[in-house]
């Protein structure tokens, strides 16, 4: 490969020539793809390559959040002469001195429901069928939406809970809430980090981590992003190997400047955010 050839991401070398992987892993070389499906190619590679970056993000800030949460429940179970348990799993909020912003840690728990359900569901199918005690129009949209009739084998944590909670006069009743409460089971809990903000009208809004929920605003353009650092950082870079090329040429021929390649080094630390001290002088 030449050197001004341009390296595509993701490819490999073969005899000297650049492939990419195709249908079923097969190395094609580049220049069997059409230009769109080359820019398509990398494009791709260069937005999830941000996401990848945004995503190992996230998962730090986490990490240091939940870090400087139980730094913060640690100092406060001192204050009160307790021991800080590691294991409590505990809903909790964490408000600023203003109210205007708050962090909650939330536990979510997941449920999945055992054979006794379908013990319930038939209960419930022949209660609604009866109409016993008039509560088959209740029960039927209820049920419906609960067991999600269109897709089997998903079930409504809430929505089971919600019947659960129904009072009806017939005396099948008992066995369907019993069946109910034995068929579910937690498996797991989850705990998540939640960060608000309050919005123009007062009211708490979540700050969105989700990309689906993240909408462009112009705040979040104004904001220095993960990707707008490294395109930055790609930008600083360009100009430092610029300068520092131009003052090795400087240095190199036979007519250069060292007053010239001094500064030029100088302005390529600066643009580093370093402060060197007399480097200009220190040519002369």
């Amino acid at each position: 490969m030449s050197e001004n050839q341009k390296t595509i991401a993701g490819a490999v070398m073969i005899d000297g020539v650049q492939h990419l992987p195709g249908p079923k892993g097969v190395k094609i070389p580049v220049t069997n793809f059409k230009a769109q499906d080359l820019l398509q190619h990398e494009l791709v590679y260069q937005l999830t390559d941000y996401a990848l970056d945004i995503s190992a993000e996230i998962a730090r800030f986490n990490g240091h959040s939940r870090a400087d949460l139980a730094q913060f429940d640690a100092l406060l179970a001192q204050e009160y002469g307790v021991t800080r348990d590691p294991e409590f799993k505990g809903n909790r909020t964490y408000t600023s001195s203003d109210g205007k912003r708050q962090v909650k840690i939330a536990l979510t728990d997941r449920v999945i429901y055992g054979p006794e359900l379908q013990a319930a569901k038939q209960l419930l199918d022949e209660v609604i069928r009866e109409n016993a005690g008039g509560a088959g129009p209740v029960l039927t949209p209820l049920v419906n939406l609960a067991f999600r009739v269109d897709k089997e084998g998903k079930v409504d944590p809430d929505l089971l809970r919600a019947i659960r909670r129904l009072e009806v006069p017939d005396p099948r009743w008992p066995n369907i809430c019993r069946a109910i409460d034995d068929a579910e089971r937690v498996v797991d809990t989850t705990s998540y980090i939640r960060f608000y903000r309050a919005g123009p009208t007062g009211k708490q809004e979540l700050i969105p981590l989700d990309i689906a929920a993240a909408h462009p605003t112009p705040e979040a353009f104004a904001r220095r992003s993960l990707r707008r650092q490294v395109e930055e950082a790609e930008q600083v870079k360009a100009k430092v190997v610029d300068l520092l090329q131009t003052a090795v040429g400087h240095l190199d021929l036979p007519g250069g400047s060292q007053r010239t390649a001094a500064d030029l080094i100088l302005c390529a630390m600066q643009l580093l955010g370093a402060k060197p001290a007399g480097a200009a002088q220190a040519a002369e």
